[in-house]
């Protein structure tokens, strides 16, 4: 009796636990929910990064992925500018198809922006684990405040931005097999943090496409 009151408590911590997590990463407020949003997808990361390091063979996703493919190993036009121009098109794709467009329906409450975002971090955190990168770092590189200099970690902190600023635009709620039309969100406060927080996301994109087309160049050059 006492074990089944004690898994109970358990029990209902976790509920309670997820259901505060959900009360910030869907808060009315972009200014409460990008930075619960962003606190969840560092967890991922730094999860999918020590997974890849300890557990995974170097080299595991290298010239695996879309992004990837799209990339290629050379500098485009063999220049700084066209590189950039060329890495931002593929984040703007990416942030589009994956992030914004999937806003538009939310399954059981939850914005699917925020699904594919934890994939798409998940992703990159068993790059960086198992130095799946066009350029070798050298070596695996385990979970470190190296990150900090890496394009990839302001690409996906953009991509975060972009999930948690679009969630007002979702049109479709879907619970088990019945999908249920939503009423457009009309609040000017909502609409108008939504397109600042793009705006925003933009700008950090294309500061980070045109950081990583540098140190590409110059990596390349070596």
């Amino acid at each position: 009796m006492s074990s089944s009151r004690s898994r109970g408590r358990k029990g209902g911590h976790l509920a309670r636990g997820r259901g505060e997590l959900a009360r910030y990463l869907l808060h009315d407020d972009l200014l409460v929910r990008f930075p619960a949003l962003l606190l969840a997808d560092a967890v991922v990361l730094v999860a999918a990064w020590t997974l890849g390091y300890l557990l995974l063979p170097e080299g595991l996703l290298a010239g695996r992925t879309g992004a990837a493919v799209l990339a290629g190993g050379d500098l485009a036009g063999g220049s700084v500018a066209l590189e950039a121009v060329r890495l931002l098109a593929i984040n703007l794709a990416v942030v589009a198809l994956a992030i914004i467009a999937p806003n538009l329906i939310r399954q059981a409450g939850w914005p699917l922006g925020y699904s594919s975002l934890a994939v798409i971090t998940a992703v990159f955190g068993v790059t960086i684990g198992t130095n799946s990168f066009a350029v070798s770092l050298g070596g695996k590189m385990p979970p470190s405040l190296e990150v900090f200099g890496s394009s990839g970690l302001y690409e996906i902190a953009a991509y975060a931005l972009a999930a948690a600023s679009t969630v007002s635009i979702v049109r479709w709620q879907v619970a088990g097999s019945k999908a249920e039309r939503v009423p457009a969100v009309s609040d000017r406060g909502a609409i108008r943090q939504r397109n600042a927080g793009a705006v925003v996301a933009l700008v950090i994109l294309v500061l980070a496409c045109a950081f990583e087309a540098y140190r590409f160049s110059q990596a390349i050059s070596s």
